[in-house]
Protein backbone atom coordinates (compact mmCIF):
# COMPACT_ATOMS: atom_id res chain seq x y z
CA UNK A 1 0.00 0.00 0.00
CA UNK A 2 1.50 3.37 -1.02
CA UNK A 3 1.65 6.49 1.12
CA UNK A 4 -1.32 8.09 -0.61
CA UNK A 5 -3.51 5.07 0.15
CA UNK A 6 -2.43 5.00 3.80
CA UNK A 7 -3.88 8.47 4.33
CA UNK A 8 -7.35 7.34 3.34
CA UNK A 9 -9.69 6.36 6.20
CA UNK A 10 -10.13 2.63 6.67
CA UNK A 11 -13.57 1.27 5.79
CA UNK A 12 -14.74 -2.00 7.27
CA UNK A 13 -17.21 -3.97 5.15
CA UNK A 14 -19.12 -6.33 7.45
CA UNK A 15 -21.24 -9.22 6.16
CA UNK A 16 -23.54 -11.44 8.21
CA UNK A 17 -23.84 -14.88 6.59
CA UNK A 18 -25.81 -18.11 6.85
CA UNK A 19 -25.17 -21.06 4.52
CA UNK A 20 -23.78 -18.62 1.97
CA UNK A 21 -22.03 -20.99 -0.43
CA UNK A 22 -24.06 -19.95 -3.47
CA UNK A 23 -23.28 -16.22 -3.33
CA UNK A 24 -20.53 -15.32 -0.86
CA UNK A 25 -17.54 -15.63 -3.18
CA UNK A 26 -19.14 -13.41 -5.80
CA UNK A 27 -20.00 -10.95 -3.03
CA UNK A 28 -16.41 -10.91 -1.74
CA UNK A 29 -14.96 -10.59 -5.26
CA UNK A 30 -17.15 -7.54 -5.82
CA UNK A 31 -15.53 -6.01 -2.73
CA UNK A 32 -12.09 -6.76 -4.15
CA UNK A 33 -13.03 -4.75 -7.24
CA UNK A 34 -13.86 -1.60 -5.28
CA UNK A 35 -12.12 1.56 -6.44
CA UNK A 36 -11.55 2.53 -2.82
CA UNK A 37 -8.20 1.04 -1.75
CA UNK A 38 -8.30 0.89 2.04
CA UNK A 39 -10.76 -1.80 3.07
CA UNK A 40 -11.11 -4.19 6.00
CA UNK A 41 -13.45 -7.13 5.32
CA UNK A 42 -15.27 -9.02 8.07
CA UNK A 43 -17.63 -11.96 7.71
CA UNK A 44 -19.65 -13.04 10.74
CA UNK A 45 -21.02 -16.47 9.97
CA UNK A 46 -23.92 -18.09 11.79
CA UNK A 47 -23.16 -20.89 14.23
CA UNK A 48 -26.44 -22.59 13.54
CA UNK A 49 -26.40 -24.60 10.33
CA UNK A 50 -24.88 -27.78 8.91
CA UNK A 51 -21.23 -28.10 10.03
CA UNK A 52 -20.04 -29.49 6.70
CA UNK A 53 -21.59 -26.60 4.80
CA UNK A 54 -20.16 -24.23 7.38
CA UNK A 55 -16.64 -25.53 6.85
CA UNK A 56 -17.03 -25.25 3.07
CA UNK A 57 -18.19 -21.64 3.43
CA UNK A 58 -15.37 -20.86 5.84
CA UNK A 59 -12.77 -22.07 3.31
CA UNK A 60 -14.12 -19.61 0.76
CA UNK A 61 -14.53 -16.71 3.16
CA UNK A 62 -11.08 -16.89 4.77
CA UNK A 63 -9.45 -16.35 1.37
CA UNK A 64 -10.86 -12.83 1.36
CA UNK A 65 -11.89 -11.76 4.85
CA UNK A 66 -11.52 -12.02 8.61
CA UNK A 67 -13.86 -14.71 9.88
CA UNK A 68 -15.99 -14.84 13.03
CA UNK A 69 -19.02 -16.85 14.16
CA UNK A 70 -21.96 -15.48 16.11
CA UNK A 71 -25.74 -15.41 16.12
CA UNK A 72 -28.32 -16.71 15.86
CA UNK A 73 -29.97 -13.59 14.42
CA UNK A 74 -28.50 -11.18 11.88
CA UNK A 75 -28.58 -8.22 14.27
CA UNK A 76 -26.27 -10.06 16.67
CA UNK A 77 -23.91 -10.90 13.81
CA UNK A 78 -23.87 -7.30 12.62
CA UNK A 79 -23.15 -6.02 16.11
CA UNK A 80 -20.21 -8.43 16.24
CA UNK A 81 -19.03 -7.02 12.93
CA UNK A 82 -19.25 -3.48 14.32
CA UNK A 83 -17.36 -4.53 17.44
CA UNK A 84 -14.57 -6.24 15.47
CA UNK A 85 -14.31 -3.50 12.84
CA UNK A 86 -10.90 -1.91 12.47
CA UNK A 87 -12.25 0.82 10.24
CA UNK A 88 -13.41 4.27 11.23
CA UNK A 89 -16.35 3.74 8.87
CA UNK A 90 -18.52 0.67 8.35
CA UNK A 91 -20.46 -0.64 5.37
CA UNK A 92 -23.05 -3.33 6.19
CA UNK A 93 -24.13 -5.69 3.41
CA UNK A 94 -25.68 -9.15 3.07
CA UNK A 95 -24.18 -12.34 1.65
CA UNK A 96 -26.25 -12.11 -1.53
CA UNK A 97 -25.26 -8.57 -2.42
CA UNK A 98 -22.75 -7.57 -5.09
CA UNK A 99 -21.26 -4.08 -5.01
CA UNK A 100 -20.80 -1.96 -8.10
CA UNK A 101 -17.16 -0.75 -8.18
CA UNK A 102 -17.65 2.75 -6.72
CA UNK A 103 -19.90 1.97 -3.74
CA UNK A 104 -17.37 2.29 -0.91
CA UNK A 105 -15.72 5.39 -2.38
CA UNK A 106 -19.05 7.04 -3.16
CA UNK A 107 -20.30 6.36 0.38
CA UNK A 108 -17.30 7.92 2.08
CA UNK A 109 -17.04 10.92 -0.23
CA UNK A 110 -20.76 11.68 0.06
CA UNK A 111 -20.76 11.34 3.85
CA UNK A 112 -17.74 13.63 4.30
CA UNK A 113 -18.79 16.18 1.68
CA UNK A 114 -22.30 16.58 3.11
CA UNK A 115 -21.35 16.22 6.76
CA UNK A 116 -24.10 13.63 7.20
CA UNK A 117 -24.29 10.69 9.58
CA UNK A 118 -25.23 7.79 7.33
CA UNK A 119 -25.66 6.75 3.71
CA UNK A 120 -28.40 4.97 1.77
CA UNK A 121 -27.34 2.74 -1.14
CA UNK A 122 -29.86 1.94 -3.91
CA UNK A 123 -30.51 -1.76 -4.52
CA UNK A 124 -31.46 -3.51 -7.74
CA UNK A 125 -32.83 -7.05 -7.37
CA UNK A 126 -31.55 -9.67 -9.80
CA UNK A 127 -32.27 -13.38 -10.19
CA UNK A 128 -34.40 -15.83 -12.11
CA UNK A 129 -38.03 -16.81 -12.35
CA UNK A 130 -41.45 -15.16 -12.32
CA UNK A 131 -41.59 -14.33 -8.61
CA UNK A 132 -38.13 -12.79 -8.77
CA UNK A 133 -39.36 -10.47 -11.52
CA UNK A 134 -42.19 -9.46 -9.19
CA UNK A 135 -39.82 -8.80 -6.29
CA UNK A 136 -37.44 -6.87 -8.55
CA UNK A 137 -40.13 -4.55 -9.93
CA UNK A 138 -41.58 -3.98 -6.46
CA UNK A 139 -38.15 -3.04 -5.07
CA UNK A 140 -37.38 -0.82 -8.08
CA UNK A 141 -40.63 1.12 -7.72
CA UNK A 142 -40.81 1.38 -3.93
CA UNK A 143 -37.16 2.07 -3.14
CA UNK A 144 -34.99 2.90 -6.15
CA UNK A 145 -37.40 5.42 -7.63
CA UNK A 146 -38.51 6.88 -4.31
CA UNK A 147 -35.22 8.66 -3.48
CA UNK A 148 -34.59 7.54 0.08
CA UNK A 149 -38.07 6.38 1.04
CA UNK A 150 -38.49 2.79 2.25
CA UNK A 151 -34.72 2.27 2.45
CA UNK A 152 -32.32 1.80 5.34
CA UNK A 153 -28.81 3.15 5.80
CA UNK A 154 -25.85 0.82 5.30
CA UNK A 155 -22.83 3.12 5.69
CA UNK A 156 -21.93 5.06 8.83
CA UNK A 157 -19.11 5.71 11.25
CA UNK A 158 -18.28 3.09 13.85
CA UNK A 159 -18.49 5.82 16.48
CA UNK A 160 -22.10 6.68 15.58
CA UNK A 161 -23.10 3.00 15.44
CA UNK A 162 -21.81 2.54 18.98
CA UNK A 163 -23.50 5.73 20.16
CA UNK A 164 -26.94 4.41 19.19
CA UNK A 165 -26.20 0.94 20.56
CA UNK A 166 -25.93 -0.94 17.26
CA UNK A 167 -28.71 -3.18 15.97
CA UNK A 168 -31.48 -4.23 18.35
CA UNK A 169 -31.37 -8.06 18.64
CA UNK A 170 -34.96 -8.15 19.94
CA UNK A 171 -36.28 -6.87 16.59
CA UNK A 172 -36.02 -9.55 13.92
CA UNK A 173 -36.70 -8.70 10.28
CA UNK A 174 -37.17 -4.98 10.90
CA UNK A 175 -33.80 -4.46 12.60
CA UNK A 176 -32.56 -2.48 9.58
CA UNK A 177 -35.45 -0.02 9.82
CA UNK A 178 -35.09 0.34 13.59
CA UNK A 179 -31.36 1.03 13.23
CA UNK A 180 -32.07 3.54 10.45
CA UNK A 181 -34.64 5.46 12.50
CA UNK A 182 -32.33 5.66 15.50
CA UNK A 183 -29.41 6.74 13.30
CA UNK A 184 -31.55 9.45 11.69
CA UNK A 185 -31.95 11.08 15.08
CA UNK A 186 -28.23 11.90 15.02
CA UNK A 187 -28.54 13.91 11.83
CA UNK A 188 -28.85 13.92 8.06
CA UNK A 189 -28.87 10.74 5.93
CA UNK A 190 -28.13 10.95 2.20
CA UNK A 191 -28.46 8.55 -0.74
CA UNK A 192 -25.68 7.82 -3.23
CA UNK A 193 -25.97 6.84 -6.90
CA UNK A 194 -23.74 3.74 -6.92
CA UNK A 195 -25.73 0.52 -6.85
CA UNK A 196 -25.85 -2.73 -4.90
CA UNK A 197 -27.13 -5.73 -6.85
CA UNK A 198 -29.25 -7.95 -4.59
CA UNK A 199 -29.23 -11.56 -5.80
CA UNK A 200 -32.67 -13.00 -5.07
CA UNK A 201 -31.79 -16.29 -6.77
CA UNK A 202 -34.98 -18.11 -7.72
CA UNK A 203 -37.69 -16.59 -5.52
CA UNK A 204 -40.26 -19.04 -4.17
CA UNK A 205 -43.70 -17.75 -3.23
CA UNK A 206 -44.10 -19.99 -0.18
CA UNK A 207 -40.63 -19.19 1.15
CA UNK A 208 -41.30 -15.44 0.98
CA UNK A 209 -44.59 -15.80 2.85
CA UNK A 210 -43.10 -18.08 5.53
CA UNK A 211 -40.23 -15.64 6.02
CA UNK A 212 -42.66 -12.77 6.55
CA UNK A 213 -44.56 -14.84 9.12
CA UNK A 214 -41.34 -15.72 10.97
CA UNK A 215 -40.16 -12.10 11.10
CA UNK A 216 -43.54 -10.77 12.17
CA UNK A 217 -43.53 -12.82 15.38
CA UNK A 218 -40.77 -10.51 16.66
CA UNK A 219 -42.40 -7.41 15.13
CA UNK A 220 -44.31 -6.31 18.22
CA UNK A 221 -41.47 -4.21 19.65
CA UNK A 222 -41.09 -2.41 16.32
CA UNK A 223 -44.84 -1.71 16.26
CA UNK A 224 -44.64 -0.24 19.76
CA UNK A 225 -41.63 1.89 18.88
CA UNK A 226 -42.76 3.11 15.45
CA UNK A 227 -46.55 2.70 15.19
CA UNK A 228 -46.98 4.86 12.08
CA UNK A 229 -44.21 3.18 10.09
CA UNK A 230 -45.31 -0.26 11.25
CA UNK A 231 -48.93 0.32 10.27
CA UNK A 232 -47.89 1.05 6.70
CA UNK A 233 -46.44 -2.47 6.48
CA UNK A 234 -49.93 -3.94 6.81
CA UNK A 235 -51.38 -2.43 3.64
CA UNK A 236 -50.98 -4.59 0.50
CA UNK A 237 -50.93 -1.62 -1.88
CA UNK A 238 -48.13 0.88 -1.36
CA UNK A 239 -48.35 4.56 -2.26
CA UNK A 240 -45.49 4.16 -4.73
CA UNK A 241 -47.59 1.72 -6.78
CA UNK A 242 -50.03 4.50 -7.65
CA UNK A 243 -47.29 7.06 -8.20
CA UNK A 244 -45.51 4.86 -10.75
CA UNK A 245 -48.58 3.19 -12.23
CA UNK A 246 -47.28 3.45 -15.81
CA UNK A 247 -44.58 0.87 -15.05
CA UNK A 248 -47.19 -1.62 -13.88
CA UNK A 249 -49.36 -1.19 -16.97
CA UNK A 250 -46.43 -2.29 -19.13
CA UNK A 251 -46.35 -5.73 -17.53
CA UNK A 252 -49.79 -6.68 -16.13
CA UNK A 253 -48.80 -10.29 -15.40
CA UNK A 254 -45.94 -9.19 -13.14
CA UNK A 255 -48.21 -6.56 -11.59
CA UNK A 256 -50.72 -9.28 -10.70
CA UNK A 257 -47.91 -11.27 -9.13
CA UNK A 258 -46.77 -8.30 -7.04
CA UNK A 259 -50.27 -7.75 -5.67
CA UNK A 260 -50.72 -11.47 -4.98
CA UNK A 261 -47.37 -11.83 -3.21
CA UNK A 262 -47.79 -8.61 -1.29
CA UNK A 263 -51.26 -9.61 -0.10
CA UNK A 264 -50.00 -13.00 1.06
CA UNK A 265 -47.03 -11.45 2.88
CA UNK A 266 -49.21 -8.89 4.64
CA UNK A 267 -51.68 -11.60 5.68
CA UNK A 268 -48.82 -13.72 7.06
CA UNK A 269 -47.43 -10.69 8.87
CA UNK A 270 -50.74 -9.88 10.53
CA UNK A 271 -51.17 -13.51 11.55
CA UNK A 272 -47.68 -13.59 13.05
CA UNK A 273 -48.29 -10.45 15.07
CA UNK A 274 -51.63 -11.72 16.37
CA UNK A 275 -50.43 -15.18 17.40
CA UNK A 276 -48.68 -15.24 20.75
CA UNK A 277 -45.33 -16.96 21.02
Amino acid sequence: MNQKQEKKPLITIAIATYDSGNTIEKCLKSIQKQTYPNLDIIVVDSKYYDKYKQEACKKIITKYARYFKDGPERSIQRNRGIKEAKGEYILIIDQDMYLSPNVAEDCLNTLLKNNCHAILIPEISIGEGYWTKCVALDRYVTTYLEDGKNECCRFFSKKDALVIGGYDPTIVGAEDADFHYRMSKLGYIKKIKSIIYHDEGVTKFSARVKKKYYYSKAFRRFVQRYPDAATAQFFPLKKAYFKHWKLFIKDPLVTLGIITLRTAEVSAGILGVMIKK
